[in-house]
């Protein structure tokens, strides 16, 4: 008699005490699961997913704080369509010089990111020429070490040009206000 008050004790109590860690981690893998078999249904990769994520994520944070931790993404096919459904938790709207200054910091990023990727090519068509044209590696780097010692000389010269434009710009501007 007393197994089964206690049984159903348990019972009423589990229905006000929160899940245990067991079904926490299970609820986790069924929604991977689901998440899964709904990317196979629709043909969307898990790379591009998270690419996705990432971006709007980017994106949204601009304008917005929010909590990347509780940010979902969601694909899901219905009839013959494909349906994005996002739960984006806000903190907090940012001001315009947030916005302002979010935007700079990510036009920066961007430009180091091209300039980056630039120098890769340009190393890499190097590289292709001197095989194409038979130079040894002991050339090459030759090569590279001159390419060095130039760059400081014509980092020199951008500079000063950057400086004359900058007077131009002063003097227009001068000349506007007179």
């Amino acid at each position: 008699m007393r197994d089964i008050f206690s049984d159903l004790y348990n019972k009423v109590l589990s229905f006000f005490v929160n899940q245990t860690p067991h079904d926490e981690t299970k609820a986790v893998a069924m929604n991977r699961l689901k998440t899964v078999l709904m990317q196979d249904r629709v043909g969307f990769s898990e790379r591009a997913m998270q690419m996705l994520k990432e971006e709007l994520v980017s994106t949204i944070s601009k304008y917005m704080e929010i909590d990347e931790e509780k940010f979902d993404l969601e694909i899901n096919a219905q009839d013959n369509c494909t349906v994005l459904n996002l739960a984006i938790p806000v903190t907090r709207a940012k001001t315009d010089e947030e916005i302002d200054e979010a935007i700079k910091e990510q036009a920066i990023k961007t430009q180091a990111k091209a300039q980056e990727i630039v120098e890769e090519l340009e190393e890499l068509i190097k590289e292709r020429a001197a095989v194409l044209a038979g130079v040894s590696e002991e050339t090459q780097e030759e090569l590279a070490q001159e390419e060095q010692e130039e760059t400081p000389q014509e980092e020199e010269s951008e500079e000063e040009e950057v400086q004359e434009e900058n007077k131009e710009e002063t003097k227009k501007t001068k000349v506007k206000e007179n």
